[in-house]
């Protein structure tokens, strides 16, 4: 439940309202029974090396004469890495919510069936100082969008999310990770955790369904 004081309050409700719209207008005569009639489709979030801020303290090689991993490199694997764990978070929240999460990039609702699709890109990832014990302060910043699609029709778009792991409270998450710590892949993690969490309460207040059982 989204506490009454969360300034995401009435971007939720905007969203509530604009799924409802999109269910009373577009709502399929189901042919047969898809196996996944009511998906929330995850994708991946797009970002770009270019994006990454790379720990200054980390990269070199302990070996005199030998270079370490190129900063592209290391960038584009702190960038996998973050986007995955981004969207791994949200699908297992909405698993654990319910919900019939699927983690793809190019699912799309089977016939006579209706999806939740979600994706987005991240607009900045630092990871921080992680030899500053206390003081590390890893950071991503994601654009999120929610969108509704009935089959191969195309899809509309519900609302969009701009989220901020520095502005996410801790509890974001809820048994989603038993890790414990401060990096960039636990702040994405928090950042997925919140999108799940808004999205599961706009679709509990349209009344989607959850998993087949």
């Amino acid at each position: 439940m989204v506490p009454s004081n969360d300034p995401m309050r009435a971007l939720l409700t905007a969203a509530a309202a604009l799924l409802g719209v999109a269910l009373a207008g577009c709502v399929p005569e189901l042919a047969g029974s898809p196996a996944h009639p009511n998906p929330i489709i995850v994708r991946e979030f797009a970002i770009s090396p270019g994006v990454v801020t790379l720990d200054p303290s980390f990269g070199f090689s302990l070996h005199r004469g030998v270079s370490g991993v190129p900063p592209s490199q290391r960038a584009a694997g702190v960038a996998r890495a973050a986007a995955f764990n981004l969207a791994d978070a949200i699908a297992q929240q909405l698993s654990l919510l319910g919900y019939d999460a699927i983690r793809s990039n190019t699912a799309v609702p089977e016939p006579g069936a209706r999806a939740l699709i979600v994706s987005g890109a991240f607009r900045h990832l630092d990871e921080g100082r992680r030899r500053q014990v206390g003081a590390e302060n890893p950071s991503i910043a994601v654009d999120t969008r929610i969108d509704y699609q009935i089959e191969a029709a195309a899809p509309q778009r519900v609302t969009e999310l701009h989220l901020d792991s520095r502005q996410v409270p801790q509890d974001a998450i809820v048994a989603v990770s038993g890790r414990r710590g401060v990096d960039v892949n636990l702040a994405a993690t928090r950042v997925g955790g919140a999108i799940a969490r808004y999205l599961g309460e706009t679709a509990r207040l349209n009344n989607w369904p959850g998993a087949p059982r």
